[in-house]
């Protein structure tokens, strides 16, 4: 997964530019078809979802390492507009398969309702993503055209990426899970109600009709999955264009974003240590508010174009980034178990996309027309509404019975 973001989703932030300069295009343009793929992988997450539901990672991921390292060889020799219109696309809708939601899908299969630690684990790992590659595609524009760069990110994909994906275990596997109560696998260890607790009417009225599930939660995490992937898209793409545009110096642009990785990854390796001590629900309002906090400072750097905001911002997102990775997978399986997993984290990917994809452009264009600060004002207002509806999910859910 490390590789599937490095390659397909952070690359851009450091490559879009110089397609911009190489074709004479906008960067507006460039980041428009990057928003449009990523619309493309909101279409894609739903359909490979129930893919891994029903025929197991294995063979989805590994066919995800194929085609990714294709369309970026195919990058490497376009040569017209409505070319990088088709591969970008084509790109990103495959993307998901060989990223955090398709491996979380993994997870949940093979682990139940004890995927958290295992989660935790896969994004210690992918957290380096932008720090490795961000200065090495630097690096490489130093020795080689852009053209050539998509050919090594297509090599990864194929040589590093693709033999991981064939050793993971075939098929698709039983949700495992602690012993509950009457030896059921894959289910927490939540009492079972005594007979005595229900009247024989009540029990009649149950199994006549089952009761209507709650549309509120997933509709609450749908609102904060899809406000906090606005933001850690348009971060993801755009942080470099914008960290230039306030008068931060390339190479303190560079060096400040780079913290972000180790950040995640100290916040998910203080989580994977002390995970008995903060349930998901109380991981998840960490996240949000540590993600505000972080625009919020970096807000601040239009007033103060200080150094020491700007690697205050990279240290509190980059926490707050990590533990949302992580939510972003545990939630779901907290409330709802390992059952459909893909299909429901397939859903609230879709719609989380959706947003992704806008941010990109969105950013961008309200960099170009109204200024940084508005760009700047839009990102900190998506992660307050991420804030509010995980908060008002956790309020709701602890109100309601188990799920």
């Amino acid at each position: 997964m490390t590789i599937g973001y490095g390659t397909l989703y952070y690359s851009f932030s450091v490559l879009a530019p110089e397609i911009a300069r190489a074709f004479r295009w906008t960067e507006s343009f460039v980041f428009a078809i990057f928003s449009a793929g990523l619309l493309a992988g909101a279409v894609s997450a739903p359909v490979i979802g129930r893919m891994i539901d029903t025929y197991g990672a294995r063979p989805v991921m590994s066919l995800g390492s194929v085609f990714a390292a294709l369309t970026l060889a195919l990058i490497s020799v376009m040569e017209n507009a409505w070319q990088f219109i088709v591969i970008a696309l084509l790109a990103e809708f495959v993307a998901i398969a060989v990223q955090y939601d398709a491996g979380f899908a993994a997870l949940a299969q093979r682990y139940g309702r004890n995927a958290r630690a295992e989660i935790t684990l896969v994004t210690l790992i992918a957290g380096f993503a932008s720090t490795l590659f961000w200065p090495l595609l630097q690096w490489l524009l130093t020795l080689m055209s852009w053209r050539e760069v998509y050919l090594v990110l297509a090599a990864m994909n194929l040589v590093i990426a693709l033999p991981i994906h064939l050793t993971m275990p075939k098929g698709r596997q039983g949700p495992k899970g602690r012993q509950g109560p009457k030896g059921r696998q894959g289910q927490p260890d939540r009492p079972e109600p005594s007979a005595s607790s229900a009247s024989p009417r009540t029990s009649q009225v149950s199994q006549a009709r089952p009761p209507r599930p709650d549309p509120r939660p997933m509709a609450l995490l749908a609102i904060s999955f899809a406000s906090g992937g606005f933001v850690m898209s348009a971060v993801g793409a755009a942080l470099l264009v914008l960290l230039g545009d306030l008068g931060f110096a390339t190479a303190t642009a560079i060096a400040a974003a780079s913290c972000i990785g180790p950040s995640q990854v100290a916040a998910r390796l203080i989580e994977y240590l002390r995970r008995n001590l903060f349930s998901p629900p109380a991981t998840a309002v960490i996240a949000a508010l540590a993600l505000t906090l972080g625009l919020v400072l970096l807000a601040g750097t239009v007033f103060a174009p200080a150094p020491v905001l700007l690697f205050a911002f990279a240290i509190t997102y980059g926490a707050g980034q990590g533990l949302t990775s992580i939510v972003r997978g545990m939630l779901p399986l907290h409330y709802f178990g390992p059952e459909g997993y893909g299909r429901r984290t397939g859903t609230l990917s879709g719609i989380r996309m959706v947003l992704s994809a806008a941010a990109p452009f969105t950013v961008i264009f309200l960099k170009e027309q109204l200024g940084t600060s508005a760009a700047l004002a839009a990102l900190v207002l998506a992660a307050l509404i991420s804030t509010v509806s995980v908060l008002a999910l956790v309020r709701l859910m602890a109100k309601a019975e188990p799920i």
